[in-house]
């Protein structure tokens, strides 16, 4: 539970201690040089201390109240083969789509990563109340979870149950693929599905891909007349090269280049306007706004609420956004949502911010294409609002 220092217009631990109050002191005139530098020295020494601290912690830590983060698996094994394929038979150790080593330290990494920028708001205690987390049914999602949260939140001495196991067990909530229309968005939904089903073949029959559907089908021994074919053949492609397999040489001519708009079209076209959006996105979003409301209310609301999924997902969840830039999201991306809380004004705003991958130190952040700057959380909700269905089973016909 954070508390509030009226002192310190701040949110703090209840366990963090107030450090001592120092006031300025008067220099001697006799040492003025020597003063100066000295406070040269100490201006400098801040300024380190504050870029050093800038990289790992939030700067608007004193205005933030609620977490929502969305990240995509860590790197796996190839889902799918071709005809032609050389590796068709290879012996893949974690098995078709299974999260390898890389993988499950990325998101290792990835927890570690957010433990540190978020060191003053998440206690280093874990507890039930502060975190819920959602994955999608996949293997590969759910050990993402699990290794994100073993470097979200490495036991504390009081919370060792192993000397030898720097580890503790923390839930993960999930659905069956069946029923899952949060996460996966694997959950049948009839109107949705006519409403892709005709934009993918306007988007197939457009001439641009032709030639590449041409050379595709020429030298994978099977019919590619779909961008969703090129989808799953660019999958197993880049999974493959990754895993330092030599590819044929005949894709040098159209992979990744050629290959890669047609596969980033695909991943987007599951939520390409909004009428797909509110029945593949929307049940995501009325999830995460259901504990903004709760953090807003001041009702039993957790810190962090966390969602892992697939590369589909962080790009549903992006142009659910306003984005309509095509995205490619890297193993381990994140997307973020920040709710924020301006006391004196009494004003809570959203703020979103991205990570491509776990290299990169710091998220960056997004500016709402619908929004103002800061975005109001009521602006926010506005849109979350349109995106929402009133009653999803109704809206996707599943009862006609």
């Amino acid at each position: 539970m954070m508390e509030f220092d009226n002192d310190e217009f701040t949110w703090r631990r209840p366990s963090s201690a107030k450090g001592p109050r120092t006031g300025c002191q008067r220099i001697p005139k006799r040492s003025t040089s020597a003063a100066v530098v000295v406070l040269g020295l100490a201006v400098l020494s801040c300024l380190l201390g504050y870029c050093v601290l800038s990289e790992t912690l939030p700067y608007e830590s004193k205005t933030l109240r609620m977490v929502l983060v969305l990240f995509r698996h860590g790197a796996r094994t190839p889902i799918s083969s071709y005809k032609s394929d050389p590796f068709k038979n290879y012996q893949w150790p974690e098995g078709l789509g299974g999260l390898t080593k890389q993988g499950k330290l990325q998101l290792y990494e990835l927890g570690r990563k957010y433990r540190s920028y978020y060191a003053n708001f998440i206690p280093d205690d874990y507890h039930d109340k502060d975190i819920f987390v959602r994955s999608s049914d996949k293997s590969r999602c759910l050990m993402s979870a699990y290794t994100f949260l073993a470097g979200l939140y490495p036991p504390t001495e009081a919370q060792t149950w192993h000397p030898e196991l720097a580890w503790q067990p923390i839930p993960v909530h999930s659905l069956p693929r069946e029923l899952d229309n949060i996460v996966a968005a694997t959950k049948p939904c009839k109107h949705w599905k006519a409403m892709y089903d005709e934009i993918l073949a306007e988007k197939n029959a457009d001439p641009k891909f032709t030639e590449l559907f041409d050379v595709l089908s020429k030298n994978t021994n099977q019919t590619m007349r779909s961008i969703l074919d090129v989808d799953f053949l660019f999958s197993t492609l880049s999974t493959q090269q990754e895993a330092g397999l030599k590819i044929p040489e005949w894709t040098k001519n159209v992979f990744p280049h050629k290959m890669r708009y047609p596969f980033t079209l695909s991943l987007s076209l599951l939520s390409y306007n909004e009428s797909l959006q509110r029945l593949h996105t929307g049940p995501l979003l009325a999830d995460m706004r259901a504990h903004l409301e709760a953090a807003v209310a001041g009702a039993d609301a957790p810190l962090l609420a966390v969602y892992s999924g697939h590369d589909v997902t962080v790009v549903s969840l992006w142009r659910a956004l306003g984005f309509t830039q095509q995205l490619q999201p890297e193993y381990a991306s994140s997307l973020l949502l920040e709710l924020h809380h301006d006391l004196p004004a009494d004003v809570f705003y959203v703020k979103a911010f991205y990570r491509n991958n776990t290299k990169t130190e710091v998220p960056t952040e997004l500016r709402l294409p619908f929004c103002d700057e800061p975005c109001p959380y009521s602006q926010f909700l506005q849109r979350l609002d349109q995106l929402v269905p009133r009653d999803w089973d109704a809206e996707c016909q599943n009862n006609e």
